[in-house]
């Protein structure tokens, strides 16, 4: 994700201090993944996003209900809110990612839907940064004012009834607006999966993805050429722009190559194309299996070894190169940035059925926090509410407060701030880890279990209740389990706590001249309540009181 230039005071500061030293490829490390329909384990389409940004900001879960015929309404199109579009007078139910108010008051920028699924079916997830070159922006800047990715998801997916007409709607704000960020988004459908760069101001190329590849991919554009793909959908000066500004790089056939045209070699850099070349080899490691190059071109699209399931996805959103000369865990160098990192704002993970009435079709499975040592907890698009937890919406007035009590962002972005890096994921992260993909694994069965009772359902009332009754369960269960795990490592790590540690033994007293490494945390915890499934209801269900 790409921070605007409508930052405080306080993030001005910050993020040119990040430039000084980092450069500006260093401000961002979103990772997302693609898995189409006939390469997935469940046959379901599944897209991922890292929401990565080093921050304390807090998101929560919310549903959006559908509103019918009631014009003049308006939702922001700039980071600032004064630029605003007006909203079709019916709008789609939908759920969301976006910050809290307290997040909104400390940080002063839009709300960031980041992951929504509509009463459609309609998926989006949106933006992994990319940087295109200095020609580009040159002949095209962005629009100070223009479209950001802190409002474009919620807009978009309020009022598209399908993917394309999502796509659609997306390049005519870039087209009115203009953009004022460098994007990347995806969207889908039962029916379509579409991946869209938007290179500039005003240009932009979309392509319908494949069923039968998957992709994974950093901060970095890596669409090459249209003619790869089955349709797509371009602003209209996108060839002529760079013809007439002179950076147009031809290829294939005599083809205009988009990624060397607008983006190219000068722009790869090793903070994220090492996260992109990870993903390729771990889904498909007898295609990319030689070591990491900052020449190499890996494809946006690629076959997998297997069919890819909700388990491989998630292994791919919290990798931090372990096993490899790369990780900072096992190594201890901090010059290549993970996917799985500690400072993600949240990470989702969002299965489309193709086989499930439109209404139901969609799970966003979200980790509040980090995902490394968090948990996904499951959302359907049918849901009529979310968990109190994972609903609480901390206000404005209590911003930069730390509050694991209420808010499950705090509880697990302190777990991950407590279990990662050299001398603590072995002792802490790796057994939090376990318990989390132990509990993953029972919910991932638990809510196939649920979609097929609730798909004969004829009662669609019933099937919503039933549908929100168990998520709304997952999301307290993992909340509840991840203050147990705080607390026990915040424990475990005050009575191993020693800065004598490198010398001397804390029990014996013995001089080692070794430093000494504590044995791993003992979870305690069952996962075994996350495949508790509701009875399905026969007339007689009655909902636990919701949240609202």
């Amino acid at each position: 994700m790409l921070k605007s230039k409508y930052l405080s005071k306080k993030l001005i500061i910050i993020v040119l201090c990040v430039f000084l030293v980092c450069g500006m490829q260093t401000c961002s490390a979103c990772t997302a993944v693609y898995v189409g329909q006939d390469v997935s384990a469940d046959g379901s389409i599944i897209i991922a996003r890292s929401n990565d940004w080093q921050d304390v900001w807090g998101s929560h879960l919310t549903v959006t209900p559908r509103v019918e015929n009631q014009p003049g309404r308006f939702m922001p199109v700039s980071m600032d809110g004064k630029v605003k579009t007006e909203l079709p007078a019916t709008t789609y139910k939908y759920t969301a990612t976006p910050c809290m108010d307290s997040t909104l008051a400390y940080n002063g920028m839009g709300s960031d839907a980041a992951a929504c699924t509509n009463e459609y079916g309609v998926a989006m997830t949106m933006s992994i940064t990319a940087f295109p070159n200095n020609a580009t922006l040159e002949a095209d800047p962005w629009v100070e004012d223009g479209i950001t990715e802190y409002t474009a998801t919620d807009l978009v997916v309020c009022q598209s009834k399908t993917a394309r007409e999502a796509v659609e709607k997306l390049c005519e704000l870039m087209d009115k607006y203009g953009s004022s960020e460098s994007n990347i988004a995806i969207i889908a459908d039962q029916n379509e999966v579409w991946y869209v760069e938007m290179y500039s101001g005003h240009q932009y190329a979309a392509v319908k993805l494949p069923s039968d590849k998957v992709a994974a991919f950093g901060n970095e554009f890596t669409l090459e050429y249209l003619s790869d793909y089955e349709e797509n959908i371009t602003s209209k000066e996108l060839i002529s722009l760079a013809e007439e500004n002179g950076f147009a790089v031809y290829g294939k056939n005599n083809e205009i190559n988009l990624f060397d045209t607008y983006s190219g070699k000068e722009k790869a850099d090793d903070y994220s194309h090492v996260r992109t070349w990870m993903g390729h080899q771990m889904l498909a490691p007898s295609k990319f299996s030689e070591d990491y190059n900052i020449n190499t071109m890996y494809p946006l699209m690629f076959t997998p070894d297997k069919n890819v399931s909700m388990e491989d996805v998630c292994k791919v959103m919290r990798n931090r190169f372990n096993g490899t000369k790369y990780s900072p865990d096992e190594t201890g160098r901090i010059d290549m940035r993970v996917i799985g990192t500690d400072v993600a704002l949240s990470t989702h993970v969002i299965q489309v059925y193709p086989d499930l009435p439109a209404d139901m079709s969609c799970i966003t499975w979200y980790s509040c926090g980090p995902a490394v040592y968090g948990v996904f907890v499951p959302l359907s698009n049918d849901c009529t509410n979310v968990s109190e937890a994972y609903g609480a919406n901390q206000p404005a007035k209590d911003k930069e407060v730390f509050d694991t009590e209420h808010y499950p962002y705090y509880v697990f972005k302190d777990l991950s701030t407590r279990c990662v890096g050299p001398d603590n994921y072995k002792v802490y992260g790796e057994p939090v880890q376990s318990y989390w993909i132990e509990a993953e694994g029972n919910m991932f069965t638990g809510m196939a279990k649920v979609l097929k009772e609730a798909a004969n359902m004829t009662d669609k009332d019933a099937r919503a209740k039933y549908i929100t009754s168990y998520c709304n369960d997952m999301q307290t269960y993992a909340f509840e389990d991840g203050k147990e795990l705080l607390n026990d490592v915040t424990w475990t790590q005050s009575k191993n706590s020693n800065t004598h540690k490198i010398a001397r033994n804390p029990e014996t007293h013995q001089l080692t001249g070794e430093r000494v490494v504590n044995p791993p945390m003992n979870v305690t915890l069952n996962a075994s309540k996350y495949n508790d499934v509701p009875e399905a209801p026969n007339g007689g269900f009655q909902l636990k009181l919701p949240f609202t």
